[in-house]
């Protein structure tokens, strides 16, 4: 019986076409979750096809970054997406993100 996990000896494997492409997302830091519809799967596609995550983190807890390093580290993932995603990448988040509250139940008014 032959095996059923055999491989053709006389091809070579190519390791680095077979895994997986790393993406890395710049970040922006928020302090509350309100407003990034945070676990809104919808939203989260959205964001990442810009080329951005938000990643919430609680003032004066240890580990968090200072008011005054989230400001800059801020400013220039945003100036970022103005050049990678257009000037108009934050109307297009917000429309973006009515429409999947929208979908997903979460709108009021």
């Amino acid at each position: 019986m032959p095996k059923t996990n055999s491989i053709d000896t006389n091809s070579t494997i190519n390791k680095k076409k077979e895994r997986p492409k790393r993406v890395h997302y710049m970040t922006i830091i928020k302090t509350n979750t309100k407003g990034i519809l945070y676990g809104n799967k919808c939203f989260e596609e959205f964001t990442k096809s810009i080329g951005f995550v938000y990643s919430v983190q609680i003032k004066g807890k240890s580990g968090s970054a200072s008011g005054f390093i989230r400001f800059w580290h801020n400013g220039v993932v945003k100036t970022t997406l103005v050049f990678k995603a257009g000037p108009w990448w934050k109307l297009r988040a917000n429309k973006k993100k009515k429409d999947c509250r929208k979908l997903s139940g979460d709108f009021v008014g």
